[in-house]
């Protein structure tokens, strides 16, 4: 029942939050600067919202596990959320994937103290300047070594932080090559990354491979389990499902077109999403939740 009453809440007041999150930019220099909010999930874990985006963090015995590190520009407007809450600095700032908005920050958070930790993907990506072929330019905005990850993961890992248990669990080919999904054990908490905007369509590099990290985070959480994603209210498994029933119903429509020989234009033009597209097509549109899948399905992605 706490579990229940925790997510209804918190999605409550995100879902008052996130009026006015359009007037951000997803990428650049932000409209206006925005202060950011600060929420608390379930025991040391809290949030820092900034232009949308959820920054978790957990306080352990004397600094901070952060998850995420927003764009260079909030790095200290998330820092000052977390100083709101505790005194305690962040000492390990973990990078979910590669995109700018995720790995931004972590100059600020090095230059004060932070180590910062990332699969190995991440800090290849960043040092080659990827950028998405399916959804147009994603350089990161970062170049200086000291943005870089100073630690990575080549496997599965676990961090003990306090009293929590914190099992980073790495999802290849799904949103990027490098997504890592974070369990809180302890508190029966996930911090999702870049599988789950809620309710967004997501950037797609891998088919299969997005599905897999949906079903595996499915199969690890129960009814009462806090996901966080990356994008939105704090949500249940009936809402991770709901993402992967609807990605699976699209982009199996999609396989087929691509099977009868249609074109992408001619496979734009059936709109596959449309009845999902009310609730899910903001932000990110229809056709680029399209042009991402059929990139992945055709090998382009990325």
């Amino acid at each position: 029942m706490r579990g229940k009453l925790g997510i209804a809440a918190l999605a409550l007041v995100f879902a008052l939050g996130l009026v006015g999150l359009s007037s951000h930019l997803p990428n650049g220099d932000a409209a206006e600067a925005d202060p950011g909010q600060v929420f608390h999930v379930a025991g040391n874990i809290h949030l820092a919202v900034v232009e949308g985006r959820n920054t978790p963090f957990l306080i352990g015995d004397d600094a901070v596990l952060l998850a995420e590190t927003n764009f260079e520009r909030n790095a200290q407007t998330v820092a000052g959320l977390i100083a709101t809450i505790t005194p305690y600095p962040v000492g390990l700032a973990v990078n979910s994937h590669w995109h700018p908005d995720h790995v931004g920050g972590n100059a600020y958070f090095a230059e004060n103290g932070a180590l910062t930790l990332s699969h190995e993907n991440t800090r290849a990506r960043l040092i080659a300047r990827q950028q998405n072929q399916a959804s147009g330019p994603q350089a990161a905005e970062i170049i200086d070594a000291q943005h870089l990850p100073a630690l990575t993961m080549k496997a599965d890992m676990s961090v003990h932080w306090g009293d929590e248990m914190v099992e980073l669990i790495h999802y290849p080919d799904a949103h990027t090559d490098s997504d890592v999904v974070m369990y809180y054990r302890n508190l029966n908490v996930v911090f999702i990354g870049g599988l789950l905007n809620y309710p967004m369509y997501a950037g797609v590099f891998g088919v299969e491979g997005f599905l897999h990290g949906l079903d595996e985070v499915l199969a690890a959480t129960d009814e009462n389990t806090m996901i966080i994603p990356w994008r939105g209210p704090v949500v249940g498994r009936a809402e991770v499902q709901e993402w992967r029933n609807l990605f699976a119903e699209v982009a199996n429509k999609i396989t087929a077109l691509m099977a009868a020989g249609s074109s992408l234009e001619e496979i734009l033009a059936a709109r596959p999403p449309l009845e999902f597209d009310a609730k899910w097509g903001n932000q990110r549109s229809p056709e680029q939740f399209v042009e991402d899948i059929h990139a992945a399905l055709s090998g382009a992605s990325e």
